[in-house]
């Protein structure tokens, strides 16, 4: 759930004329008499601090009666203490168990006094003073509690109170007065707007009166403004509590529901008024109407996501009621956000994320009823799941359709928006490597001019010695115009540029004339910054999208009964006994449960109606071509020795692994062989050439998938970069696993290239256990085992079979000749180790199996040489992971498993 982090210094900055609200609050400095101060200190929430304490005073000063008091309090907090660098450091202490050690915090970011003076701020009527306080909670939920574990009722008492108790009421009430305050300025702006109009039909006699009718409407909308960049810092906070506070969410049950669906038409109403330039609106001063349409369709997309209590204690409504002013339904909500998803003024974001509520009603609602059928079905839930259904299929599935079709190259359209990602990371590169030599440039000009004021030298020496350069530099341009004619020596040019710009810092009679020009060189820097900030923000707000876009359509593809199996592994393991032969049976009993282990889930017909409509919208084909150009993305960009910037390396990332994700749903729920489809033109050539000018055959989406998944892997078409195959390779499997039509398009360059790819090492000596590398490879083991499992005995041949054994065998010999390097980490060893042994097993376990080959390529001696080392090595790990919170320590039953299996397999083997 992407959303736009909140910017301190905009909403922030008091107007030096025409505060709202600061004669209801403004009292002299001195006579503060707050009812929460005591003769012994300051008490909050039952809690007493002393007077004279530093975090007493903040919260006197955030209290004081004077809202320039206030106000001055809140900006300093929100530069240091809720500063979102600061508390994500703050955060990233908080996780490793390290306390806050730094002498200039006066208190923590998390103290509940504080928290709750904050909170109180919110209902300022000094509108500044509640956005800046807003603001500070906004970046503390952010940037802290999302940095942290979930905050519960386990974990921190004081701040689960807070933030349930005190910070979700003051949150909705907040909410509830904008928007109300909203709902009146637009009221006048429309008002003075028809005034306007009426006095432009008059005679010019009236015109005065249409100039004072202008002059209202441009009076209130900075009014409007604020109350929506308030309302959208409140909606953000809202939003960060859902997602991060589980109390709170309890705590919120179904009071959020009416209020946040009620942000939707009133922004959509607001964006008219926005100011304009000819006939465009100014997306600037419209930014804080849509940046609360997000947080509000953020933050229902949160409350309703797998909220199924929430979601069945709201009244269904009818299509006759779902106008009506009552307490909405959710029929009229269906309604509502339907409107939103179809309003193109609205951002991507707001729209995905109101398509994300709607799925979430349709989960609970259509998919979760039809699993299990009730015989009492009223009229109004058919009318629901008609609606719901509709939503899905004709408006979301069609939109998600276009979000994806973007061009990602040169294309006249993306450079004509400037929305496309190359477009984007050109810009970014460019104004940085700007920033970077012009910071460059003022430090040698600053060396230079401290250099020639330490010389002291008088005004009227340097004029004669100027003048007796420039002579000099005269007879040497007429000698070499005899000697060379009107060509100059380039070496010469250059010493004149140099010689020229030292004159020019040297001069100090033009020392105010290069005061401008410094004064003007930092602005230019300040313009650059700006519009480097604006590049990298629309990155994110592309990127943002496209994820939110992929984990939309993978929710759209995971089906209704998924959510039974995350309990598997959740029995503890004793490591001292990971090999006992105690533990044989029940390893037997769980293998004799496990075993048939095809997917049966059955497809309702609402999905299958959906995926029809994903079919007809051709949104898989869509996917998986968007992908492509992903996967192409940095290593078309040609940038050379130059690395990416780091955001852009992770999004990149983690849009592949999301889009991988996604696109492993889709194989395993949509019948793909029945669809067809038409590949890039790129694709087929590529196809052609790897299988040696033959002509690519593509007649069904399957067909389409594999080859284009194979391309990826090409090396013409993608850079040698294992983070890219490794999420290429996990979708070629998902296939394979889901698609059994699809081990017969396994040919023979495509097994030559996963050999390859096999024995492919880390380029850094030093990080030989390659996180990405180690998936790839995982990946590509399962497959071949997939290909020769003992199910497909009878679809290869003893030759086949033979490759992949000797391609298997060689990557663990190179696993077990790793594991005894100095100075690596095992847990890349153990990890291809673990999955080898698993797959010789399934290949060799059955009595149909080549044992020709399993015998002539010496399986059982790797086996038998292998384990004692593997098992010593897990043992390794699990040590390690039990002093820590290791990302492994879920793994090591696993391996152990193996272990135990691999050592009775031997013996079966033997005999």
């Amino acid at each position: 759930n992407e959303h736009k982090s909140s910017t301190m210094g905009k909403q922030s900055k008091r107007k030096s004329k025409g505060r709202r609200g600061a004669g209801q609050h403004h009292r002299p400095t001195g006579l503060a008499d707050d009812p929460a101060a005591t003769a012994g200190g300051v008490t909050t929430g039952g809690s007493t601090i002393e007077e004279t304490s530093p975090l007493a005073n903040i919260i006197k000063k955030i209290r004081h009666g004077d809202p320039r008091v206030r106000h001055a309090a809140l900006v300093g907090l929100s530069s240091t203490l809720y500063d979102s660098n600061s508390l994500s450091n703050a955060a990233k202490k908080k996780r490793g168990g390290a306390a806050t050690t730094s002498v200039a915090l006066l208190a923590e970011a998390n103290n509940p006094t504080l928290l709750r003076a904050l909170s109180e701020k919110i209902l300022d009527v000094d509108i500044p003073c509640a956005t800046t306080a807003v603001g500070c909670l906004s970046n503390y939920v952010s940037f802290y509690c999302s940095g942290i574990e979930a905050v519960t009722e386990e974990n921190n008492n004081d701040e689960v109170e807070v933030a349930s108790d005190v910070m979700v009421p003051i949150l909705l009430q907040r909410i509830q007065t904008s928007l109300g305050t909203v709902h009146s300025l637009g009221s006048q702006i429309m008002t003075a707007g028809s005034a306007e109009n009426n006095n432009a039909k008059n005679d010019s006699s009236n015109s005065k009166k249409g100039k004072s009718a202008s002059t209202a409407t441009d009076k209130l909308w900075p009014s409007l403004k604020e109350q929506w960049s308030l309302l959208s810092l409140t909606l953000v906070t809202l939003a960060g509590l859902i997602e991060n506070c589980p109390l709170a969410v309890r705590r919120l049950g179904a009071n959020a529901f009416p209020q946040l669906l009620s942000v939707l038409p009133l922004a959509g109403d607001s964006i008219q008024f926005i100011p304009k330039e000819g006939s465009m609106p100014q997306v600037k001063e419209g930014e804080p109407i849509l940046d609360a349409a997000t947080n509000a369709t953020r933050a229902l997309h949160s409350l309703l996501d797998d909220n199924t209590l929430l979601i069945g204690s709201l009244p269904l409504g009818s299509i006759a009621a779902s106008t009506a002013t009552t307490t909405p339904s959710v029929m009229s909500a269906v309604t509502q956000l339907t409107h939103a998803i179809t309003n193109k003024s609205f951002t991507d974001m707001t729209r995905l994320h109101a398509s994300g509520a709607i799925l979430s009603l349709r989960k609970v609602l259509v998919l979760e009823k039809e699993v299990t059928p009730s015989n009492n079905t009223t009229t109004q839930q058919e009318q629901l799941v008609v609606a719901l259904q509709s939503c899905t299929n004709d408006v979301i599935v069609p939109m998600l359709h276009s979000l994806f079709d973007f061009h990602n190259g040169d294309s006249t359209a993306s450079v004509e928006n400037n929305s496309s990602p190359k477009h984007l990371l050109s810009q970014m590169m460019d104004l940085s490597q700007k920033l970077t030599t012009m910071k460059q440039d003022e430090t040698m000009e600053s060396q230079i001019v401290n250099e020639v004021n330490a010389r002291k030298e008088p005004t009227r020496d340097i004029a004669r010695r100027q003048k007796k350069m420039k002579e000099e530099k005269k007879k040497k341009e007429q000698e070499l115009k005899k000697q060379q004619g009107d060509n100059m020596d380039m070496a010469m040019e250059e010493e004149d540029v140099k010689e020229a710009d030292i004159s020019a810092s040297m001069v100090e009679e033009e020392e105010e004339d290069n005061g401008e020009n410094f004064n003007s060189t930092e602005d230019n820097g300040e313009v650059m910054k700006q519009e480097l900030d604006d590049v990298v923000q629309s990155w994110k707000d592309l990127v943002g999208s496209h994820k939110l876009a992929l984990e939309l359509v993978a929710n759209l593809c995971a089906g209704s009964g998924e959510d039974e199996m995350d309990d598997m592994d959740n029995e503890e393991n004793d490591d001292e006994h990971m090999w006992d032969s105690d533990d044989e049976a029940k390893l037997v009993a769980a293998a004799t449960t496990n075993s048939g282990g095809a997917d049966t889930t059955k497809c309702t017909p609402c999905e299958q109606a959906t995926y029809d409509a994903m079919s007809c919208n051709h949104l898989p084909e869509q996917i998986i071509v968007f992908f492509r150009k992903w996967v192409e993305f940095l290593p078309s960009m040609e940038m050379g020795e130059v690395p990416p910037p780091a955001l852009v390396s992770a999004d990149v990332e983690e849009i592949l692994s999301t889009c991988a994700l996604c696109l492993g749903n889709v194989v395993a729920t949509c019948n793909l062989p029945t669809w067809s489809a038409a590949p890039a033109a790129a694709t087929v050539a590529m196809i052609t050439k790897m299988q040696g000018g033959n002509n690519a055959v593509v007649e069904n989406g399957l067909q389409l998938f594999w080859w284009e998944l194979v391309s990826m892997l090409n090396p013409l078409a993608s850079s040698n970069n294992s983070n890219d195959k490794s999420h290429v390779t996990s979708v070629m499997l998902s296939l394979l696993r889901s698609q059994p039509e699809s081990l017969t398009l396994v040919d023979s360059p495509t097994l030559d290239r996963l050999f390859s790819l096999l024995q492919q090492q880390s380029e850094n000596n030093e990080n030989a256990n390659n996180t990405a590398l180690v998936q790839m490879h995982s990946h590509i083991i399962s497959m071949l085992g997939v290909l020769c499992s003992e199910e497909q005995q009878s679809q290869h041949s003893a030759a086949i079979d033979a490759r992949v054994c000797r391609a298997l065998l060689e990557r663990l010999r190179s696993a077990m000749t790793l594991a005894n390097t100095e100075n690596v980490n095992d847990n890349g060893s153990v990890i291809i180790t673990h999955e080898i042994l698993n797959v010789l097993m399934d290949i060799y376990g059955g009595d149909d199996c080549h044992e020709e080959v399993f015998a002539r390529e010496d399986v059982l001696g790797h086996f038998q040489r292998c384990l004692p080392g593997y098992k010593r090595r897990v043992k390794k790990v699990a040590t390690a992971a039990a002093g820590a919170n290791s990302d492994f320590s879920g793994e090591v039953g696993v391996w152990g498993e193996t272990a135990l299996n691999a050592s009775r397999f031997i013996k079966y083997k033997k005999g």
